[in-house]
């Protein structure tokens, strides 16, 4: 963390208990102004593409907190073409903390959260949710939405906050098993959302509109296929937040003109790329800590190692894109995730593509609180490394500062590294 970051977080962590009300006016500044940045004097080093997404990304996350009277809590999972196709802005505990560990500003929301009760085993990205709002800096919403896919937290955290708020809230229950009774069951839910949203936000939705969403979608999900299907052959000096960009984008921005364009753009710019290979290539699991200097300096923009990509990205492009009916779409991308039901899926996917995109080895990152990637790491490695692929379990935390170890991290990322180069 460099000094001016550090700074400014110890400002904000004195600021938000003496007025948490400024704290979110000093923190929605620096968004905007690094939004900004990035569309105006982007990071040469980057595609335009990426340098495009990193303004769409701190843009969509900027709007809720200045247009909170017209925004919704989210969970990460949830399909939100119908909040997109209706103009309701989202905010989600992913986002909130990527750009809270980013400004280097996370740790009195941990506390706050952990100071009420919360416990310290918790997801630090929840944590931090949770005590941005009880602190009184993240703006009351005009309702909650969540699934209960993939991360068991979500139970807790949105029922905490809505009753904290006393805002409405309405849960997706996500089976854990495709079946055609499931996929009913998941769609009824998703067509109940609408008269939910409709009811708490004054808003009617035009069914024109979430065809033409969902549709968006569709296209969206197709250009990330090519986009690894590109991947495989070309070589492109990146940076980790790349990677979290287009989780955002195939998630709760899925769905926006914005996401489709970067998934355009990507596609166009990597065609241009040269057929080359530079060092040795890494399929990531799970959510990355690109705001750590020991694995950045390690990582971004070197020509030892790339992360081709992160399994994130792909969980739900096996979807049928061909469905017409954009409930039905919506419900079986929930359903046919890759993190959806037991760890052996997510194991399997990742296979396929560690060797669809050729990828020399495998970092399945545990981060602090997740239960389903830290409860499957070793039967990853043993699968993954019995069809040929290395893997390190690596563990540490995607937004807390607090709770990382960087020279463990940096040694043990190293060996890794050493070890695979010798293996090509």
């Amino acid at each position: 963390m460099n000094k001016a970051t550090e700074i400014f977080g110890n400002h904000i962590y004195g600021l938000t208990q003496k007025n948490p009300q400024k704290a979110l006016k000093q923190l929605s500044f620096v968004y905007s102004a690094a939004g900004l940045q990035c569309k105006y004097f982007p990071s040469r080093q980057l595609l335009p593409a990426r340098q495009y997404m990193q303004w769409a990304a701190a843009d969509a996350a900027i709007k809720p907190l200045r247009n909170p009277d017209n925004s919704a809590i989210v969970s990460l999972y949830l399909p939100c073409e119908i909040l997109h196709a209706m103009g309701i802005y989202q905010m989600f505990p992913e986002a909130l903390a990527c750009y809270l560990a980013a400004a280097g500003s996370e740790r009195i929301f941990i506390e706050t959260a952990e100071n009420n009760g919360v416990p310290k085993t918790l997801c630090s990205y929840h944590k931090a949710f949770i005590g941005l709002a009880e602190s009184g800096v993240l703006p009351k919403p005009l309702f909650i939405i969540n699934t209960s896919l993939a991360c068991d937290v979500n139970n807790l955290s949105f029922r905490r906050i809505a009753e904290f708020y006393n805002v409405a809230h309405f849960m997706i229950d996500v089976p854990m098993k495709y079946s055609e009774s499931n996929l009913r069951y998941v769609e009824e839910q998703l067509r109940d959302s609408v008269g939910f949203i409709e009811e708490n936000s004054g808003l009617r939705l035009d069914g024109g509109r979430l065809e033409e969403t969902v549709e968006r979608s569709k296209r969206t999900i197709a250009n990330f296929r090519k986009i690894l299907q590109l991947r495989k052959d070309r070589y492109l000096s990146d940076e980790m937040t790349s990677q979290m960009l287009s989780v955002f984008a195939t998630h709760i921005m899925l769905g926006t003109k914005e996401a489709e364009k970067y998934s355009d753009d990507m596609i166009e710019q990597l065609r241009k790329r040269p057929k080359i290979r530079k060092g040795v290539r890494i399929l990531w699991v799970h959510t990355l800590p690109y705001w750590q200097d020991a694995l950045r300096f390690l990582i971004n923009f070197t020509e030892r190692c790339e992360i081709v990509a992160c399994d994130m990205v792909f969980d739900a492009l096996d979807v049928d894109i061909g469905e017409k009916d954009p409930y039905r779409f919506m419900a079986a991308r929930l359903l046919e995730n890759t993190v959806n039901g037991g760890g052996d899926r997510r194991i399997s996917a990742v296979l396929k593509y560690a060797k669809e995109l050729d990828a020399d080895g495998v970092v399945w990152y545990c981060h602090w609180g997740c239960k389903q990637t830290a409860g499957t790491s070793s039967t990853a490695k043993e699968i993954l490394e019995k069809n040929g692929i290395p893997t390190l379990v690596l563990d540490g935390d995607g937004c807390n500062s607090q709770n990382v170890n960087d020279g463990q991290t940096v040694t043990r990322m190293e060996a890794f590294l050493e070890l695979l180069e010798n293996k090509i």
